[in-house]
């Protein structure tokens, strides 16, 4: 088992997506998370698309790929005060809430910055 941080691939031509992340590197105190804005990551390695990047947020863990509300899920399993939510996640139906949530986030992300 490798102890690599995971690497979260995040629109970093999106303002509302940048804040996001810095508030995000104030929380992870422990400093587990290592984010990398679509410009500077290496996609084809993972044999991803880059117009699949700006669609939705990627999380890669130990190559395992999480995108979207499911890497936001593995962002709180890491965050100790975002612990919390992560076990609001278990509860049924949540998933499916918070991946609609989601979605509609990223789609109107520009206008939000």
């Amino acid at each position: 088992m490798t102890n690599k941080k995971p690497v979260i691939i995040y629109d970093n031509r999106c303002l509302f997506c940048t804040n996001t992340k810095n508030k995000m590197d104030k929380l992870d105190k422990n400093k587990k998370l290592k984010w990398v804005g679509i410009d500077n990551f290496d996609y084809k390695k993972y044999k991803l698309k880059k117009d699949d990047l700006f669609k939705e947020m990627y999380l890669i863990d130990n190559n395992k790929i999480y995108k979207g509300y499911y890497s936001w899920k593995q962002i709180a399993k890491r965050i100790p005060l975002l612990f919390p939510l992560y076990l609001l996640s278990f509860i049924p139906g949540v998933d499916f809430i918070g991946d609609k949530i989601y979605k509609f986030i990223s789609k109107h992300r520009y206008k939000l910055g």
